[in-house]
């Protein structure tokens, strides 16, 4: 044998009975923990003191009562490992009586050994389970109390404030006495939950709107919410666009239960948008309580949400060049380029009376420097967007172009392809990009 396997072999014989086997001892919960020895002797130490919790919490967990509020999500929802994972760290809350038995090391290894005696473990845990449901129980009939006043929102707050107070024994049964009566206080806090779910509703008081592509809806939008068909307020909502974002997403319900969505222009190419408006469950929830499981217990509901169809039709487009600014052939090549620009598009072109947005174009022409038989000139031009309003939308001044020939009408000519070239690639694409 190695002087190698005789150490291991020597260390092995050297450790004490509960490090091989992990000891049973009656009427005690055991729990061993082992780690590596990395980090500082604080770092490794506590982890392996959390380690042997975690063993003596496996051997204290609990089945899933049939009869628990869990019970109940899953039957509705499937398995929750989330719940799980907060149950194991939870358990060393009522963990208070362990007792350190012993430590073993090696150079490389660290051991802990703890128990607890089951009957403290349970009186603990009882006492720790009464005073949370007696505190699940005062959020209980504060909620009801709001309930019957018509106040959802803080209703549904007291009844996930209760389920969080006993969140660590929602796989149990939870029972308590309420007006003489006996029951569930985690069943009775989650059904009622449900319950204001349930009848909390969003209608739309337009069902339908035509807008043509730029421009915005002329008035707001009106969603009611109602709790039992009644008008309900600060109930937050919110609003969703299949087209984009908007500006202002979310609003609570006013005294008469009404939500407003102010008007937003709307840029979609597609001819159908909707816009929607939702119960905004999430809020209600992450300023009632701080735990995630909790908050999903209801954001997992999806509440029907009220719908705007929104039928979107092209704008109509009309170019005006200024008085004697070009010839028959010019203003021709200009006005091709612009029809052209707007049939790509998917815009059409009318009349100036009959448009809904009017491009406004003029330019001039200056001479330029001469030599050695060359002569140039200068175009720089002006393009104008306004709206049916006569409102000014948008302008831009052009560049000067350049253009060079033997003559001046030669020149002219190149200057104004230049020009052209400038309408086509650019500057007619500029001007819809904002109204667009």
């Amino acid at each position: 044998m190695s002087c190698t396997a005789k150490k291991k072999a020597a260390e092995l014989e050297m450790q004490p009975d509960w490090v091989k086997q992990k000891p049973y001892i009656q009427g005690y919960y055991v729990g061993v923990g082992s780690v590596k020895k990395i980090g500082t002797s604080a770092e490794y130490t506590a982890k392996a003191r959390q380690e042997a919790l975690t063993d003596l919490a496996e051997e204290v967990s609990s089945n899933v009562s049939a009869t628990s509020v869990l019970h109940t999500i899953e039957t509705q929802y499937g398995h929750s490992e989330t719940f799980d994972q907060r149950i194991e760290v939870s358990t060393d809350d009522y963990l208070e009586g362990f007792e350190p038995v012993a430590f073993y090391e090696t150079p490389d290894s660290y051991w802990v050994y703890f128990k607890i005696e089951k009957s403290t473990y349970h009186e603990m845990k009882e006492k720790k389970k009464r005073e949370a449901i007696a505190a699940a129980l005062a959020k209980y009939q504060s909620g009801l109390q709001e309930q019957q006043a018509n106040k959802p929102k803080e209703a549904l707050a007291f009844y996930l404030q209760g389920l969080q107070a006993i969140k660590k024994y929602l796989n149990e049964e939870t029972p308590t006495q309420l007006n003489g009566n006996s029951v569930d206080i985690g069943n009775a806090l989650y059904s009622s939950a449900n319950e204001i779910i349930n009848l909390l509703t969003i209608e739309a008081e337009t069902k339908e709107i035509n807008i043509k592509r730029g421009k915005s809806f002329d008035r707001n939008l009106l969603f009611k919410v109602l709790y039992k068909n009644k008008p309900a307020r600060d109930i937050p909502v919110e609003f969703t666009y299949t087209g984009g974002y908007l500006k202002k997403d979310r609003q609570n319900s006013d005294a008469t239960g009404y939500v407003q969505l102010e008007p937003e222009t709307i840029y979609s190419k597609n001819s159908t948008e909707q816009i929607a408006a939702s119960i905004n469950l999430k809020e209600i929830a992450q300023k009632a309580v701080d735990d995630l499981f909790i908050r999903g217990l209801i954001l997992k509901r999806n509440l029907k949400p009220a719908i705007v169809v929104v039928n979107i039709s092209n704008p109509s487009f009309a170019l005006v060049v200024a008085d004697k600014t070009c010839n028959g052939s010019e203003c021709n090549r200009i006005t091709g380029i612009f029809n052209q620009n707007m049939n790509q598009n998917n815009f059409k072109t009318t009349s100036k009376a009959d448009a809904d947005y009017i491009f406004e174009l003029s330019y001039v022409i200056k001479p330029g420097e001469s030599a050695g038989g060359l002569v140039s000139v200068y175009l720089s031009g002006e393009l104008k967007i306004t709206g049916k309003d006569k409102n000014l939308i948008w302008t831009k001044h052009t560049e000067n172009f350049k253009g060079v020939g033997y003559n001046t009408e030669e020149a002219k000519e190149k200057a104004f392809t230049e020009f052209c070239n400038a309408l086509d690639r650019k500057l007619f694409k500029l001007g819809l990009d904002n109204i667009k």
